[in-house]
């Protein structure tokens, strides 16, 4: 369980910030999937994470959310994850991002592999990023976006 809570360690090198905010992240997911009979033994590691994390950084990066390995955060104050948000291996997050839903809790977007987000960008509804693409920073994305494709723009459009 311990190198699985580190995974996202060399992404973050030089970043001790987002290396704990991480660590605590994936300690939380950890909890918070034990067998039913033990769950009440991550709630203090759960509310941990919640007052530090979230009440105390103003990271609301949901431990429920579904993250690959490998993700980088720069800065990370004003970052906000749904719970129900799939962000693949090996992505970069910014600060001031958001990745929610635009109508119910089902309705969130599923980021691929490789993914760069920039700072202050919306993510919004059941959309498909593709690998390796890139997102500029202030950019409103509500539409599907291409594997390796550039987009920016309110709204996004891809790049020439």
């Amino acid at each position: 369980m311990i190198p699985w809570i580190f995974q996202d360690w060399a992404a973050n090198a030089g970043n001790p910030r987002s290396r704990f905010v991480l660590a605590l992240f994936r300690l939380a997911q950890a909890c918070d999937r034990l067998p039913v009979g033990l769950c009440w033994l991550g709630w203090p590691c759960r509310a941990f994470y919640t007052l530090v994390v979230v009440w105390e950084l103003g990271i609301e990066l949901n431990y429920k959310a579904r993250v690959g390995a490998g993700l980088r955060l720069y800065h990370g104050i004003g970052l906000v994850v749904h719970e129900g948000a799939v962000i693949g291996k090996n992505c970069v997050l910014r600060h001031g991002t958001t990745i929610g839903s635009r109508v119910g809790t089902d309705d969130v977007p599923v980021i691929g592999d490789g993914v760069d987000v920039g700072c202050q960008t919306v993510i919004l509804g059941a959309i498909r990023i593709g690998e390796g693409a890139r997102i500029g920073a202030g950019s409103v994305v509500v539409h599907d976006v291409a594997p390796g494709d550039s987009v920016a723009g309110n709204p996004a459009r891809p790049l020439r």
